[in-house]
């Protein structure tokens, strides 16, 4: 629309949908799939990818998923792909042509598709514990990864993992999309409620709406808490064992 935050001039005020990717050495995980994730991906640098993890298939996060196949072009193997194991039926519905002999004679994603496991479990060098979220009528689902934690599209974060992961996580991404009040979303007081209940030594707000000015509200963050913004990296301390 035409409001302040989306007409601003601000870099930090011009955001995309919301991918992540975790890195370790030369490996990387994505997590979703957002509409701009070719736009994202050329703006990283990010050239290979490990695998790509679904939180929820809400069209925010899925609807790169063709983008996909750029992966395949270069290292000529399917890309395993981790969503949960309800999801999988949907994603293939969406996707038919990636999936089924349809016709089409365009080059498509070559993926392989793992559902996530109710545990821990291990891609790579990558240590990964998984959390289920109510997210309106869907669920969404978090990843752990030691210290690092990414939480996104949640109401209610589950009060097990709160006492679980309590003091382990050094920095966390959570959606956070505005001030007010919103059914299906956490919203800004909501998550910084969790990360101190969490303990989080540095917590970042993202998904952001058009009702949050970068400059505006980062004022109002308290100590150890910020908004997130596009291009954002963040550097982890080693995890000791």
């Amino acid at each position: 629309c035409r409001c302040e935050v989306c007409t601003s001039e601000h870099l930090r005020n011009k955001r995309t949908r919301a991918s992540v990717a975790v890195q370790d050495g030369d490996e990387t995980i994505l997590i979703d799939t957002s509409p701009e994730l070719r736009l994202q991906l050329l703006s990283a640098d990010i050239r290979r990818l490990r695998a790509v993890f679904y939180t929820h298939l809400h069209a925010d996060h899925v609807h790169g998923f063709d983008d996909l196949r750029a992966f395949f072009f270069r290292d000529q193997k399917p890309l395993d792909v981790y969503l949960l194991p309800e999801l999988i039926p949907e994603l293939k519905s969406r996707f038919s042509y990636a999936f089924e002999p349809t016709g089409y004679h365009g080059a498509v994603p070559q993926v392989t598709l793992h559902p996530i496991p109710e545990g821990p479990f291990q891609v790579g060098p990558f240590s990964i514990e998984p959390v289920r979220m109510p997210h309106g009528h869907v669920t969404s689902c978090g990843f752990r990864f030691e210290n690092f934690v990414y939480a996104t599209d949640f109401k209610i974060f589950p009060s097990l993992y709160v006492s679980k992961w309590r003091g382990l996580i050094h920095s966390m991404i959570a959606s956070g999309i505005h001030f007010g009040h919103h059914a299906s979303h956490s919203v800004i007081p909501e998550t910084i409620e969790l990360f101190k209940r969490l303990a989080v030594k540095r917590g970042i707000i993202s998904h952001l709406s058009h009702d949050v000015d970068y400059l505006k509200h980062s004022l109002l963050m308290p100590p150890q808490v910020e908004l997130g913004f596009d291009g954002m990296t963040i550097d982890l301390p080693p995890t000791v064992s």
